[in-house]
């Protein structure tokens, strides 16, 4: 993990001094633009992801520091943690208390979420909006649960002491790195539009990435009522899918969050031993009848959620009457 960490700030390092140093034409800023991108995209699918979850590593004060990427990638640490690890872990796919499935009024990720007509086109232009998620994220939403003092429908304790001082230190070092050491170099319309570049290609990437895992044909959306009659090890199943089990490219690009269903299960589990673990997961729920839900590949996921995007595209009344067919692969 130690080494991988390591490669991937060396990324982030390298990039960064190419669109800010050395780029000279527009397209050089474009491609080093896309690669600062996804180098904070891979930032956020290791460190960050397994320093928040507290298994980046054994020791608390290294998972705090690998936790603490995240406020250097401009979204709040300890916001992340009350969104996702007791949000989402907890309430997976279970609408208004997930907010991690919650787009509207923009897109409609949920059969019981409000449906508006522009939503029949949202497998065209939901792509478009994952570009800008970060963004918001940067200048609303984080702004927004401190004021409101909820996630969701949910409230939360807002931060104090220390951990309001980290979150402040993480917003203004996000700032200085991406906005104040660009503007002395360059003009601020110039720093404006790479912003997007560089977060719309982290956008598209960590919201497909978590789609493929839960906003899929192959998973389910309950609501609490049936939760609350369900087993906690047979929902995080039901509602999870894996996909490219055999790609170590995306594997490791990832930090395993391919294999979803087993960091639902396992989630204080470095992934590094994902997929060993979901070998014997897939084995323990065929002997117990349970179907665990998988995609062999990554364009195939991809295909899978463009077809859940159509579906809930189709008003509720008359997609009661719609079958979708089961994929064949």
């Amino acid at each position: 993990m130690y080494a991988k960490a390591a490669i991937l700030l060396a990324w982030f390092g390298v990039s960064y001094y190419g669109l800010i140093f050395r780029a000279s034409t527009p397209w050089q800023g474009i491609l080093a633009g896309m690669s600062l991108g996804l180098a904070l995209a891979g930032i956020g699918f290791n460190i960050q992801h397994d320093g928040n979850h507290g298994s980046f590593s054994k020791r608390g004060w290294v998972n705090l520091l690998a936790g603490s990427t995240m406020d250097l990638l401009g979204a709040s640490s300890y916001l992340w943690i009350q969104k996702h690890n007791l949000a989402h872990h907890t309430y997976t796919n279970i609408p208004e208390s997930d907010e991690d499935i919650e787009l509207h009024p923009l897109g409609r990720l949920a059969p019981d979420d409000p449906y508006y007509t522009f939503h029949r086109y949202q497998h065209f232009y939901l792509w478009l909006v994952y570009a800008l998620l970060p963004a918001q994220v940067h200048f609303y939403n984080d702004f927004k649960k401190l004021w409101s003092g909820k996630i969701s429908s949910r409230t939360f304790p807002r931060p104090r002491g220390l951990e309001l001082a980290r979150l402040v230190a993480g917003k203004l070092a996000f700032a200085a790195w991406a906005f104040v050491i660009p503007c002395l170099y360059h003009r601020v319309w110039v720093v404006g539009l790479f912003y997007f570049i560089t977060t719309g290609v982290m956008g598209v990437v960590l919201s497909v990435v978590f789609q493929l895992a839960h906003s899929v044909e192959e998973v389910e959306h309950p609501t609490l009522g049936q939760v609350m009659r369900s087993e906690w090890v047979r929902h995080q199943i039901e509602t999870t899918a894996e996909f490219a089990r055999g790609s170590r490219l995306i594997t490791w690009y990832l930090g395993g969050l391919n294999f979803q269903t087993t960091h639902h299960l396992f989630p204080r589990v470095c992934h590094v031993h994902y997929p060993r673990l979901s070998r014997i997961i897939e084995r323990v729920c065929r002997r117990h009848g349970v179907e665990y839900r998988t995609q062999p590949s990554f364009s195939g996921a991809v295909r899978s959620h463009y077809r859940f995007l159509r579906r809930l595209a189709i008003p509720p009344a008359a997609n009661a009457h719609v079958t979708v067919p089961t994929p064949h692969y």
